[in-house]
């Protein structure tokens, strides 16, 4: 895999996370960042920055898959 290809897959990822991260806001975490930072065990500046934009990191993606997993359900597994 070339430098472009791991680059537009990691973005891809991040985006992934970033999607099934506002669904567990909202439909977990009644739209509470507080909340969500907590579960996650991340500081909400954090939380506000990956919906801001930031990137969100390797680990941080494992965690929000693993509490979709929990929270959600089959239903918003992404392929790894």
């Amino acid at each position: 895999m070339n430098q472009n290809e791991a680059a537009r897959a990691e973005e891809n990822e991040g985006s992934d996370s970033l999607d099934v991260l506002g669904k567990l806001k909202t439909d977990v975490f009644e739209s509470d960042d507080e909340k969500l930072a907590l579960a996650l065990g991340r500081p909400v500046e954090e939380i506000k920055a990956w919906f801001g934009g930031e990137d969100i990191d390797e680990d941080a993606q494992e965690k929000i898959q693993g509490l979709a997993q929990m929270r959600l359900g089959s239903e918003d597994k992404t392929d790894e």
